[in-house]
């Protein structure tokens, strides 16, 4: 994986191919034509950049022509497998094209914008690559607090009237359709059959035609999205909400539907997406970790100017006007023989003592916390597919007693936690809701041997979520079996 630049201290480096290539695509605007591997992702590089190459080229040289324009340094024996890009590469890529968004030399392509948006009137106008974004970018014109999807991905009908009374409009509320309808006529924005959907929903194209009508009617249009978010708890808000939408629920035999990780598909995940995690027993923790930032990288447009992430020798996980780490909690273990399920930990690993200390006295920090149910490995046959698949024994326990492992899990809901300062973190440890320890070292090389010591680390109990630390709690949508 690629490490932290020293040339530009605030580039998060992508953690897998898939959140390179979403990023690259959120950096140039470009819209979804149904793929997204590399090789277009670099297309739409060359383009945003303007630069003469010949799409029948083959990904590492127009990778390397692009380097070349972003002033990059190209290194084939670490960038190339093949004709196809490593992670470095495209991290090398992402880097440079992450500057060059910065100073306004990466020109944005069309985005989302839909063709009803083509008038000179709308040129200034900057689409939302998402629903989750639309919405949020409509109520804070009116400032009606973060909005989220219902089931499907749908937009709820408030985000409209919100709109109606928040501009004192003089439109009459009647179907979703009907209202939208009527918002784009007062707005003097053009609306077509391309706006809706079936079972009333509105499009992404629709969401963004009352946007730019209401922006222009509030003299907003073209204001930098980055600033979508004017307080950490919006903020929060939205990329928990996000997170719920973007996860898909599995069906299982008896006709029961919710979010569920296998083991051994995941594990696979993490080991064919570079991101060399997959030998960890927590593989729950770096599977979110790995595709929430995928899931924000595709839903929300980057800070051109982010904040500071790194205080020590790991970044924080992500950043759009304020830091945020991903962490998963076991609220509950199942047996799978039984259906019968235990409590989990009263509480959650943080990340190194000092690093949480420095960055919330410096700007404040968030938690994005998945909470789930998880399946144990009650009869081991996931330990031995586990170390069969790592092709070595696992590492020996410092305590001689072997970790429980997860066969699965399933995710149960998102909660988003901020400390705002170094106050509010000394008021979560003076009432016991956050608490200092020393992890215990690193699974010795050999048995009978001790690891190696590593730093003091913070707890965050599950109490927290009834404190002001706490920003929101969302729920992953299931379907329990018809009887």
């Amino acid at each position: 994986m690629c490490t932290m630049s020293a040339d530009r201290p605030f580039f998060l480096p992508a953690g897998t191919p898939g959140e390179a290539i979403e990023r690259i695509f959120s950096l140039t605007g470009a819209s979804d034509a149904g793929t997204r591997g590399e090789k277009r992702a670099v297309v739409e590089l060359r383009d945003a950049l303007a630069l003469d190459i010949d799409t029948g080229v083959t990904s590492d040289l127009m990778g390397a022509a692009i380097a070349d324009a972003l002033g990059v340094g190209w290194e084939p024996g670490r960038f190339l497998d093949r004709h196809k890009l490593t992670l470095d590469a495209l991290n090398a890529l992402l880097e440079g094209a992450t500057d060059a968004y910065a100073d306004g030399s990466l020109r944005r392509l069309a985005e989302m914008r839909p063709s009803l948006l083509d008038g000179h009137e709308w040129a200034r106008f900057v689409p939302a690559r998402s629903k989750i974004e639309a919405v949020n970018r409509i109520s804070m014109l009116t400032n009606s607090g973060p909005e989220r999807l219902g089931p499907g991905g749908k937009e709820h009908k408030r985000v409209l009237v919100n709109l109606v009374s928040g501009m004192n409009l003089d439109v009459p509320i009647s179907t979703k359709h009907g209202t939208a309808e009527a918002l784009a006529r007062a707005f003097g924005a053009p609306w077509s059959d391309t706006c809706i959907s079936t079972q009333g929903t509105i499009t992404l194209a629709g969401l963004n035609v009352l946007l730019a009508g209401a922006e222009r009617r509030l003299g907003k249009l073209g204001v930098n999205r980055a600033l979508l978010f004017g307080t950490p708890e919006e903020e929060g808000q939205a990329l928990s909400a996000a997170l719920v939408d973007g996860f898909s629920a599995t069906r299982f035999p008896d006709g029961s539907e919710r979010v569920h990780w296998d083991g051994r598909r995941t594990v696979k995940w993490l080991a064919d997406n570079e991101t060399g995690k997959a030998n960890h027993t927590e593989w729950p923790g770096w599977f979110w970790e790995f595709q929430a930032r995928t899931v924000l990288g595709r839903r929300f447009a980057p800070n051109p100017n982010p904040p500071r992430t790194k205080y020590g020798p790991e970044p924080f996980d992500y950043s759009l006007n304020f830091v945020w780490d991903f962490k998963a909690h076991t609220s509950c273990w199942k047996d799978p023989r039984t259906g019968q399920t235990k409590p989990g930990r009263a509480s959650s690993p943080l990340n190194e003592a000092l690093s949480v200390e420095n960055c919330i006295e410096e700007q404040g920090l968030g938690f994005v916390m998945v909470g789930g149910l998880a399946v144990e490995d009650v009869d081991g046959a996931f330990k031995a597919w586990h170390d069969a698949f790592k092709d070595k024994p696992a590492a020996p326990s410092n305590s001689g007693k072997p970790r429980r492992r997860k066969a699965a899990f399933e995710p149960l809901y998102v909660d988003a936690f901020y400390f705002a300062n170094t106050s509010a973190l000394d008021a979560a440890k003076a009432s016991g809701l956050v608490t200092g320890f020393k992890q215990g070292p690193q699974a010795p090389r050999v048995a009978g041997e001790r690891g190696d010591d590593r730093g003091p680390k913070y707890n965050l109990s599950a109490k927290a979520v009834d404190s002001n630390l706490h920003v929101v709690r969302y729920y992953y949508p299931q379907k329990v079996p018809q009887p």
